[in-house]
């Protein structure tokens, strides 16, 4: 098969989860004997497309994503390599989906969009209206925002999700099939976007990131995490805010917050504001030596599709505990056994259910085992192989 990803990026793993997603599959899809092609919007100098690709493109008009010059370029390399299908990756950007649409006219390619984000967006997951911890959130427009919120939650619930249904039927007319990360989603998808059939509706999870001989292993440590990018809709600064509740209760434990992002100075400074102990800021890291040595993960999102700090996390033993803000989390742990989820958006809720999974290391230990052991089914090799079946029920061979 010649398969083309169509990113915004060049093949960066450490961009983030599509790309990271991206980077596995291709390792094995090649591995299995396919070529893999790269066309993107934006050149990175720290791209993996040297070792893995057959041959790329990085489109030529920077300032007009569909302009006659990307249309030419992107269709001559479709053709010229003989290209069987382009999975288009962020196709959460109706500009950014266009685009392989108009190269289908001129070409035989087909086209699997796949949907990363949470398509359907449910009564308590539309966002937090809770008071603001970070003084850039508690600006007279942002409050007023809020209060809009609290107001007007069903009819913006309803209306982001007439947005995004009008979205994913527009891409069902143009795709061949639509993928999203979760068989959860697409009961919500064929609700809000009128689609009549699930036919080209498909759910492939996210594949693992590491290898079984890749995972470090050392000793468990008394151990929090986060692991993000340090934005508004992940939420860090209610992790600090928690720690900042129980962390007297607990002398013996730390938090680490691992990522970088537009909210880092400011959770600098609430760090110091609310005399944080134990608990560091640690910027972007590679993470898997912080996998291997904590016991807990913490996430606070808005919302998410399918997060990859979950599954990492997961195969190196470590309980993933999070708010219940996006339908694909009850596919990914079991509660109690694998994960903790707690009713968006209850801090105290969390704080209690953090608390007394810390007090109770026998369960810490037994759930770690019982992730590690979970998770496998999402191997690499086991989702590229879901994907190549996927491209031959479109007919790609």
């Amino acid at each position: 098969m010649r398969i083309a990803f169509y990113l915004a990026f060049d093949l960066n793993p450490q961009n983030g989860g599509i790309e990271r997603v991206t980077n596995i599959l291709t390792k094995e899809f090649v591995a299995a004997g396919h070529q893999v092609y790269f066309v993107s919007y934006i050149s990175e100098p720290e791209a993996e497309h040297t070792a893995l690709a057959a041959d790329r493109l990085v489109l030529p008009d920077r300032k007009k994503l569909c302009s006659r010059e990307n249309q030419t370029k992107f269709t001559d390399f479709i053709n010229k390599n003989s290209v069987d299908i382009i999975v288009a990756q962020h196709s959460h950007d109706m500009e950014f989906a266009t685009l392989p649409f108009l190269v289908k006219q001129n070409t035989n390619v087909k086209i699997l969009y796949v949907f990363h984000p949470t398509p359907f967006i449910q009564s308590l997951s539309i966002a937090d209206t809770s008071y603001p911890i970070l003084k850039s959130e508690r600006t007279l427009p942002r409050l007023w925002r809020r209060m809009g919120r609290i107001i007007l939650k069903r009819q913006k619930q309803k209306s982001k999700n007439n947005k995004m249904g009008k979205h994913l039927k527009r891409l069902h007319e143009m795709g061949d099939y639509i993928l999203v990360s979760s068989e959860k989603y697409i009961d919500g998808i064929l609700k809000i976007s009128g689609i009549q059939s699930r036919e080209k509706l498909f759910a492939i999870a996210n594949p693992n990131t590491y290898r079984e001989e890749d995972i470090q292993t050392a000793q468990k440590e008394n151990i929090l995490i986060f692991v993000g990018r340090l934005s508004e809709e992940k939420h860090p600064e209610k992790i600090m805010l928690i720690w900042k509740h129980i962390q007297d209760r607990f002398p013996q434990w730390n938090l680490k917050i691992l990522g970088e992002g537009k909210l880092k100075h400011e959770l600098e400074e609430l760090h110091k504001q609310l005399k944080l102990e134990r608990c560091s800021i640690e910027g972007r890291q590679e993470p898997t030596p912080y996998y291997a040595k904590a016991k807990i993960l913490l996430l606070a999102s808005d919302f998410e599709g399918f997060p990859m700090s979950i599954t990492e996390a997961m195969q190196h033993g470590v309980i993933p505990v999070a708010f219940n803000s996006f339908e694909a989390l009850s596919g990914i742990i079991e509660e109690n056994v694998t994960g903790i989820s707690v009713t968006p958006y209850s801090l105290q809720e969390y704080e209690e259910k953090l608390a007394a999974l810390m007090n109770n290391e026998e369960k810490i230990a037994k759930m770690s085992v019982a992730t590690r052991k979970s998770i496998s089914r999402f191997s690499a090799p086991d989702i590229a192989v879901e994907w190549i079946g996927l491209f031959r029920k479109l007919g790609v061979q």
